[in-house]
């Protein structure tokens, strides 16, 4: 995969409606409704940058990396409150894995900002706080969103007969899925896997860009709900912990 490689526009997939609609209807969990999961989850709808390997550059919206920075933050305020290690080795591990994503991806893409507004509410309140148990919430949410960035990533390379980007995305969506299981085992789902299928919510990049400016995020300028500015490290933070499968199969 290169650069010179042919970009494909980025289709709205043909999932019928009332497909949707029960694949949302499903997402509730105990915690709330789907209008919790989107204010609570969008926080990590700009992981759809980080598939800008596989969605059309005018279609992503956002630096690979924002969620680095959230979780460098989260890594930072963990060491600062008193985490369970078998918590705080999670987080380390998500930190990891993400920052394989930007290593891979930004070889391809050059991010469009480094600079995010993020809400406070994500952490769990202002400066060095840190619920654990909102903080699952919003991983949780969030990474639902990532799982159907690269379903719609599987599907627009399918279309386009790109089969090794197709499986790319298919790896990406196994890796966050992960996460979100983690994320509801700290918020307390019961089951924390509770899904026999991932959900495909949302069918176009700009229905998840919506998300995430409807939750008071900023791509380079400040969001509506109060947080602050955090800046991309460069270069990122070294992974706290060593994980495997480090690039696409």
């Amino acid at each position: 995969m290169s650069r010179s490689e042919p970009v494909h526009t980025c289709p709205d997939a043909g999932q019928p409606t009332g497909a949707r609609d029960r694949a949302a209807r499903n997402v509730s969990t105990r915690m709330g409704t789907r209008r919790w999961l989107l204010e609570r989850g969008a926080v990590a709808a700009a992981s759809v940058a980080a598939a800008s390997a596989i969605v059309p550059a005018g279609h992503a919206f956002a630096a690979p990396g924002r969620y680095d920075t959230i979780l460098t933050e989260l890594v930072r305020r963990a060491s600062l409150n008193p985490v369970p290690s078998s918590v705080s080795v999670i987080f380390d591990g998500v930190y990891a894995a993400e920052l394989d994503h930007w290593n891979f991806i930004h070889q391809l893409f050059r991010p469009s900002t480094t600079r995010f507004w993020i809400p406070n509410g994500f952490f769990g309140g202002a400066g060095n706080a840190l619920d654990l148990t909102t903080v699952g919430q919003g991983v949780a949410a969030g990474e639902h969103l990532f799982v159907n960035t690269y379903l719609l990533g599987v599907t627009i390379s399918a279309s386009a007969g790109r089969s090794t980007l197709a499986r790319y995305s298919a790896e990406l969506a196994g890796d966050e899925s992960e996460h979100r299981v983690l994320g509801q085992f700290l918020a307390g789902a019961s089951p924390p896997n509770n899904l026999g299928f991932e959900v495909f919510e949302f069918s176009s990049v700009s229905a998840i860009k919506a998300a995430l400016m409807g939750a008071g995020f900023g791509l380079g300028q400040q969001g509506t709900a109060a947080g602050r500015f955090y800046d991309f490290p460069q270069p990122p933070m070294a992974p706290p912990i060593p994980i495997s499968s480090n690039t696409p199969q």
